[in-house]
């Protein structure tokens, strides 16, 4: 993988999809209100997507990487 630089506080993925031609690792920054996916390709191609936190689980709440950032929001909520 490449080196992901962001001014979020994770360092960790919360969720990583491992697909057959890629590797998707999916970040929250609760206080910014985003989520960012790093989607990394065959021949160490990377590109970065940011969503807000609202408009990523409109898509993907069905998803586990939706849950899962669904989850970690509640628990920074409680």
């Amino acid at each position: 993988m490449t080196e992901f630089n962001t001014t979020s506080n994770a360092n960790q993925p919360l969720y990583t999809i491992n697909n057959p031609e890629s590797v998707i690792e999916v970040y929250l920054d609760a206080e910014a209100g985003v989520v960012r996916e790093l989607k990394c390709l065959n021949y160490n191609r990377c590109k970065e997507y940011t969503y807000a936190v609202d408009e990523y689980l409109e898509r993907y709440s069905h998803h586990p990487a939706g849950q899962a950032i669904l989850a970690e929001l509640e628990l920074a909520n409680a």
